[in-house]
Formats: C-alpha cells, structure tokens, sequence
C-alpha cells in the first residue's frame, strides 16, 4: 500500500509539472448569527497560498448578510464585502526588439532579438470587493440542488513594484553589472464580474457526511462577457453538532488566460454559530 501511495503521489507530482499546474492550501474559519427570522450576519477570515503551496497568495476578511424568507425557502438573497491583501511574486520577463510595425525582429539564427529584460521584486496589494447573489434551490429526495449567480465588482488599490532592468548587447548578452533600477507604478484597477454556481449534495441517511460537487464559472461583464475562468470542486461537509461544522475539499482553477496558472487547490474550512 504505501508503494502503491508512493507511485501515486510521484505520478500527482509529475502532472503537476509537466501541466504548468500551481498547488495551493485555502483554509477559512466562518462565524455565523441569525439578527431575526430572515436575517443572517456572518463573518468569515480566509488564508491561502500559492507557487505549491511555499508562500501566501492572500489574507482576506470578510462580512455578508443575507435574507431568506419562509415564505419563499427555496430562495436566499446577500450582499457582501472583502478586504483582499494580495502578494504578487517576483517575476522575470524578457521584452524583444520591434519594428515600426510592431513585428519582431530576428538575427541570423532567426530567433527574436532582446531588447531588455525586467526583474520584478515581489510586493503586495490591497483589494476591495462587493458581491450581490441570488441562490435558488430544490430538494429531489436526498439530493439537494442549488443554483447561485453572483454580481462581483473587485477595486485594486494602486501599489509599487520595485524593477531591475537589464539591458541586451549583440554579441555580449543582458549586462547584468549595471541594471536599472526602477520603480513601476501599478495603477488602480478594476473588473465586473458574474459568477454562475451550480452545485449538487447528498444527505446521507444517519450520517455526519455530506459529499458535494460544484462547477463555477466566471465571465467579465466589462469585457463583452468573455469567459475567465472555471472552477471544479468535490468536497464534503461534517457536522460536528447543531452549531460546528468542518468543510474539506478538492477545487481545481481553470484560466482562460494563457498568462494565468490554472492550479490545484486543497480547501479546508470550519464555520459555527453564535
């Protein structure tokens, strides 16, 4: 057995590699509490990382409430807010030589030339977010099915970037002696976004396990709806008691954006009630 755990986790290993794949941890803790009939207030703290799980991708906190009304239980409205800390890592980029048209230029062995090449430190930045969602469900024997789309507009604070350029010389190579030291200005940002939830799970009968499965899929409604990403996710849910529960997980991240790392994420959470 532990041969055959070995041979696996090398096989998880070389995937990871040869797919460009990133892993990452996502562990969150979620307090909740009912104001009334139909209102709730919860508030939820989350860590991740990222680059296989070697350093942090971002700390966030969050606060969201929500209506349901039992009149209408297969329904549940909420808004909510994020404040994001969100570390870019260092990253390295070769610019090449251009013509007048824009099209590269190549030297005798036909490959592009180098004009200069940009050392990134790593730094952080701070982002804000709001959501608005909409959830319906629908109840088939133990099978419990939910719908959820979800309004999300995310503002990225202006930071700074602390840059080393490195300037090509034919014949001799990038002049690593004398780089430029530079300062890039990272202006503020911002994106629309609706993100459409489906999601399936199964009440065991007389048991603290609750398996689910989801598929999210987010378009940007400032970009004429294109498609970013999409993601997968097998998990289950145990109920410690009324008021604790534990959320473990598996979600895999696919980007549209070829410049984008689609990865592996192993997710834990717990959430109670107060």
């Amino acid at each position: 057995m532990k041969r055959i755990l070995g041979i696996g986790c090398l096989l998880l290993t070389a995937t990871l590699a040869t797919a460009q794949s990133d892993f990452g941890v996502w562990t969150s803790i979620e307090g909740s509490t009912k104001l009334n009939k139909k209102w709730e207030l919860s508030l939820e703290g989350e860590y991740r990382s990222q680059d296989m799980s070697t350093m942090t991708e971002r700390v966030s906190g969050a606060i969201n409430l929500s209506y349901k009304d039992k009149k209408i239980p297969f329904l549940k409205a909420d808004v909510g807010y994020t404040f994001m800390y969100m570390n870019y890592p260092g990253e390295t980029a070769i610019k090449y030589k251009t013509d007048d048209e824009g099209n590269y230029e190549f030297d005798a062995n036909g490959e592009f030339i180098p004009k200069h090449m940009n050392v990134d430190a790593p730094y952080w930045t701070a982002r804000h977010r709001a959501t608005a969602s909409l959830t319906g469900s629908y109840k088939w024997g133990r099978f419990k099915f939910a719908l959820r789309e979800r309004y999300q507009f995310t503002y990225r604070m202006p930071s700074q970037c602390h840059r080393e350029r490195y300037y090509y010389f034919s014949g001799y190579g990038f002049d690593y002696e004398n780089p430029d030291m530079i300062v890039d200005e990272k202006t503020a940002k911002s994106d629309h976004k609706l993100r459409s939830r489906l999601s399936v799970s199964y009440d065991i009968k007389k048991c603290s396990f609750e398996p689910f499965a989801e598929i999210e899929l987010y378009n940007e409604l400032d970009n004429a709806f294109a498609y970013d990403k999409v993601r997968y996710t097998l998990g289950t849910e145990y109920k410690i008691n009324k008021e604790h529960k534990l959320k473990l997980y598996y979600r895999y991240q696919d980007y549209a954006d070829i410049d984008e790392v689609s990865g592996h994420v192993l997710g834990i959470g717990y959430s109670f009630d107060f």
